[in-house]
């Protein structure tokens, strides 16, 4: 699990350049509920106060009342990190209309190790004077900072009881081979096997994993009875492409379909269409469809999730994400315009045209990798055409042009050899 840096499902950092903690932050969530074209508002979030490094340290949801044509308040959270930015507190709050005033409803208390992965996840709720515990989680994790195994506890008669865990068996890739699903049993005060997962890779390409198998374990005859299979292709850049489930039939001894994703990817390598179908039993049915919009710097912009209506496609609802231009130094509302016409992807040497590069318009083109590390910079003031020859491998990178007045154009780009 690593750390939160926005609401409880979204990303707060975009993209997070360490070197002069330069970035974007996601301001507000807007969705949309749809009536056919009548679009109507359903849920909004917003970020209310962000730390010196970007993390959202307060934010508020709010649900749309159609009858009353106003917003009403839902919940309210506030988020504590460490030292190391990991998220290890979070309380929320909820509205009550009777009071209107915000009243305690849970708080999580995360204990990071030294990777920033959580070992214990506490969950309390409020009974109106004190936080009551409710569950735990557990983790352990190897030397090598892959899980090993996860035990969630609940809290009963005042003592923490076992309820469930899953044990991990990893590769030496660091990639999952086996996970096995377990319950607690009062009787016996032991756990005992519910279903396993076995995980299969590519052989040319072991990062990639291409078939997943589930299991049911039998207890009246102590066996392991196959229940399920996850199928997985590739394009040429290992995105995935298409994942297929198909279920064990024990009286045919075959698999038969299920149901079935497709997905499409823009040249940065996200997802821009999630397709999904239903086997009707002769033939792939579209079921549902997710769209996602990207601006120019790869920040997602906005969600739609659709539903198969007979012959088309129906909107159920959408999401807009709002970001802001967050600068710890300069306290800059929008970011420097892209003078570079930068190919996506970009091959290393090539000569890019770009606009007149004058005084205090762009000075600098700085090479960061994913994780936020510089590893290029060169000067590019006064400059028509621009081209980067250092020796980085193939792969995804952020392309940051800076200029004089403190500004920055980021671009998430593919550079090849």
């Amino acid at each position: 699990m690593k750390k939160l840096l926005l609401f409880i499902l979204t990303n707060a950092v975009l993209f997070d350049l360490f070197a002069q903690q330069d970035f974007y932050v996601i301001d507000s969530l807007y969705c949309h509920a749809y009536n056919g074209s009548t679009a109507t508002p359903t849920e909004r979030q917003y970020n209310l106060s962000f730390s010196p490094q970007g993390e959202a340290l307060e934010s508020r949801r709010e649900q749309y009342l159609p009858s009353l044509d106003q917003w009403r308040n839902l919940s309210h959270l506030n988020y504590e990190y460490n030292n190391q930015g990991v998220l290890i507190g979070q309380t929320e709050q909820h509205w009550d209309t009777l009071t209107n005033a915000w009243v305690n409803y849970t708080h999580t208390q995360n204990t990071p190790n030294a990777n920033g992965d959580y070992t214990e996840v506490l969950n309390q709720t409020w009974d109106g004077q004190t936080w009551q515990n409710v569950e735990r989680v557990k983790s352990v994790f190897g030397a090598n900072g892959v899980i090993e195994s996860l035990t969630q506890q609940v809290w009963e008669n005042g003592a923490w009881r076992n309820n469930l865990r899953i044990l991990y068996a990893s590769n030496a890739f660091g990639k999952f081979v086996l996970t096995k699903f377990q319950l607690w049993s009062t009787t016996t005060n032991l756990f005992y096997d519910v279903n396993r997962q076995t995980y299969f890779y590519d052989s040319a390409q072991p990062e990639l994993e291409v078939k997943q198998i589930t299991e049911v374990y039998n207890q009246d005859e102590m066996r392991w009875d196959s229940s399920s299979q996850l199928l997985k292709a590739y394009d040429s850049q290992g995105s995935m492409t298409e994942q297929a489930t198909q279920l064990w039939s024990p009286v045919d001894s075959t698999w038969t379909n299920s149901n079935r994703i497709f997905q499409n990817f823009n040249a940065a390598g996200d997802v821009t269409l999630r397709t999904e179908f239903v086997w009707n039993g002769s033939q792939w049915v579209n079921f549902f469809q997710v769209n996602n919009v990207y601006d120019t710097a790869a920040n997602q912009t906005r969600f739609e999730v659709s539903q198969w209506d007979v012959t088309q496609w129906r909107m159920l609802t959408s999401c807009d994400f709002y970001p802001r231009f967050h600068h710890l130094v300069l306290a800059a509302n929008e970011p420097l315009v892209q003078p570079c016409n930068w190919p996506n992807p970009y091959r290393l040497g090539t000569p890019v045209q770009c606009a007149f590069i004058g005084e205090g318009n762009a000075k600098r083109l700085e090479v960061y990798d994913l994780s936020g590390q510089l590893l290029h910079s060169q000067n590019i003031e006064k400059q028509e055409v621009v081209e980067i020859n250092a020796p980085l491998p193939t792969g995804f990178y952020i392309l940051k042009t800076t200029g004089n007045n403190g500004l920055f154009a980021p671009q998430k780009i593919m550079i090849t050899n």
